[in-house]
């Protein structure tokens, strides 16, 4: 089966996409990553876990990026150029969108709707792009084969919403890693990658923000714990990258106990994050999206061997409690984080000993190698219904 990979952005960095390409083709599948053009990156590329990667460029000028006269191009080349495909895998709204453009054009297309995110309740979009996308999904989700969430209380509310519309059977493949690969860097070494990289000792306790860089993850609390944190033996650690880069890389500059350490290369993530003592997932629930979230930095250090702390988000809570991976944080203030890391910083076993036995259950549990199992199974779903109707032929 051939089976386009649809995603809006550049594919340089997206992880799920990568994780969900490699997966199908080790199925069998023929696959394409359906991306955009950025200047300097290859128009096309072969990819050495067995898939190619075309990146669409577009003529509309750049001070039209985003505009709607942009998208319409997008959808235009796209569908022309892939509606003869098996199958699409549309990563997140947008894509469907244009999967559904697609469809029209040739009705036996499958499309699968993978939902990064609860697509109309996102950060940082505007009423207006909120209420566009409940439109479309209450009108158009029963066009999809299936669809895919990455939270189980985003899986609930699809269904509560669009049940009565049409909605296809809502699977959840949870956006988690693979096993940390020890091949890259020996686990007995790779435990010093983030602490050599930032001339961080053995008795200091590293607590580590690592992902996006961007509004309402809780960014803006931790730096204010900069100052509070000079002279003792906590270190805030930011690794990633993104639109609040500057004010981490001013406070690094600023505050001997603040660090900045630049994105690393997706393989070598869980080796660099396996130096901290514990992982802070600190999203702000300011939008349903963010409170059901579950995002790939929980998983990532949990693969990593890392215990983390989090806020009152339903879905990391019940993990962290169900696998005692971690501890919960009944409050989202800078102090309170605070507080939190006072007290880690200094039991007694270390938070990371404590945390051991759960840690190793989740490992077992919470990994691509068991959750791409329920991605297989969807598109078998669809080869097995397509040789059906064949054979009804």
């Amino acid at each position: 089966m051939r089976i386009a990979n649809v995603v809006l952005n550049d594919f340089t960095r997206d992880n799920r996409v990568l994780k969900i390409a490699s997966t199908l083709v080790s199925e069998g599948q023929e696959v394409t990553v359906v991306a955009l053009h950025k200047r300097g990156l290859p128009r096309r590329e072969d990819h050495p876990q067995g898939f190619t990667t075309h990146r669409m460029k577009l003529l509309m000028p750049a001070r039209l990026v985003g505009s709607a006269l942009k998208f319409v191009e997008l959808c235009l080349k796209v569908t022309w150029m892939y509606r003869r495909y098996d199958a699409w895998h549309c990563n997140d709204a947008e894509a469907f969108v244009i999967g559904l453009l697609a469809k029209c054009t040739r009705p036996q297309l499958k499309l699968i709707y993978d939902c990064h995110e609860f697509e109309a309740e996102r950060n940082g979009k505007s009423q207006w792009h909120s209420k566009g996308v409940r439109w479309m999904e209450r009108n158009f989700i029963r066009f999809a084969e299936e669809v895919i969430v990455v939270s189980p209380s985003i899986q609930a509310a699809y269904e509560e919403r669009y049940t009565g519309h049409g909605l296809p059977p809502v699977r959840l493949v949870r956006n988690v890693p693979g096993k940390l690969d020890a091949s890259i860097v020996p686990l007995d070494e790779s435990s010093s990658l983030l602490r050599d990289s930032l001339g961080l000792g053995g008795d200091d306790f590293v607590a580590l923000y690592q992902g996006a860089f961007t509004i309402n993850r809780g960014i803006e609390e931790l730096l204010e714990l900069s100052a509070q944190l000079t002279g003792t033996h906590i270190h805030l650690v930011f690794m990633g990258y993104g639109l609040l880069e500057n004010e981490v890389r001013s406070a690094a500059d600023a505050f001997p106990n603040v660090h900045f350490q630049p994105a690393v290369p997706y393989e070598q993530v869980l080796q660099y994050t396996r130096g901290a003592d514990v992982g802070l997932v600190s999203v702000r629930p300011i939008c349903l999206s963010y409170l059901y979230c579950l995002p790939n930095k929980l998983f990532e250090c949990i693969q990593a061997g890392v215990p983390v702390l989090v806020n009152e988000l339903p879905d990391c809570a019940a993990l962290v409690e169900e696998f005692e991976v971690g501890h919960v944080l009944r409050g989202d203030s800078a102090q309170d984080w605070l507080q939190a890391l006072q007290t880690l910083a200094v039991q007694q076993p270390s938070f990371k000993e404590t945390s051991g036995p759960g840690l190793q259950r989740a490992q077992l549990e919470l990994n691509w190698e068991k959750e791409q199992t329920e991605l297989a199974a969807i598109y078998h779903r669809i080869d097995e219904t397509q040789r059906n109707l064949t054979s009804a032929i």
